[in-house]
C-alpha cells in the first residue's frame, strides 16, 4: 500500500485505514472458510491454520472498530 498518492501528495493516515479496511475482507473470507474446512477437512486441504485464522477475524473486528471510531468522530471518509 502507497503512502503517497499518483500526484506524490502524501495520503492520510484516514484514507490508509479506509483503504485497509476495504482490502481486509478477503482475508476475512479466507479465514472464514478455512475455520469451515477445519471441521471436516484434512490439514493440508486448509487455506489457513485455525489459530492463523481467528487471529485475522479478531483483527478485523478491530479494524473496523477503528475505523467506526474514525467516523464517530466525524473524521476520515463518509459512512458507507
Amino acid at each position: 500500500m502507497r503512502a503517497t498518492s499518483a500526484r506524490g501528495q502524501q495520503v492520510s493516515p484516514t484514507r490508509l485505514l479506509e483503504i485497509l479496511t476495504d482490502r481486509f475482507g478477503a482475508f476475512e473470507a479466507i479465514a472464514s472458510s478455512s475455520i469451515t474446512l477445519a471441521r471436516v477437512a484434512p490439514d493440508e486441504e486448509r487455506p489457513m491454520d485455525p489459530l492463523g485464522a481467528e487471529a485475522v477475524l479478531e483483527f478485523g473486528e478491530d479494524l473496523r472498530g477503528a475505523a467506526e471510531a474514525v467516523r464517530a468522530r466525524g473524521q476520515g471518509w463518509p459512512a458507507a
